[in-house]
């Protein structure tokens, strides 16, 4: 049986992007929703990131009043609710595209004609 692919440092050529055909239906659907999810996302956290600097700027009392040993409510929320959001991030976008995928994989297994790996 021939090896399908070859772990290897070796070079194998590159490939002209605008040769490449185009992605089918279904490829393209999942990746602009993983592009919407994504951008969405990331919004959010930038604004949260933003509004660091923000309430630095405008509100020095309560930015840099000090509770929790000492912590700054600017620490605080740049520290602990900044490493929560980010796993909240990442669960929620882990949800919906393990949803996307079972969505794929339910047509696929309806129409039965197309095989191969869905993910």
């Amino acid at each position: 049986m021939e090896k399908e692919y070859e772990m290897t440092d070796r070079s194998h050529g590159t490939i002209d992007a605008a040769q490449l055909p185009p992605l089918d239906s279904d490829t393209n659907a999942i990746m602009k929703s993983e592009l919407q999810t994504g951008i969405g996302l990331s919004s959010f956290y930038y604004a949260f990131i933003f509004f660091i600097p923000v309430i630095n700027w405008f509100f020095k009392d309560f930015a840099f009043f000090q509770f929790w040993g000492g912590m700054s409510v600017t620490w605080f929320l740049t520290t602990i609710i900044g490493m929560g959001m980010a796993f909240l991030i990442a669960y929620i976008h882990t949800k919906r595209y393990e949803k996307r995928l079972a969505q794929y994989d339910q047509s696929i297994n309806e129409n039965r004609v197309k095989g191969g790996n869905t993910a």
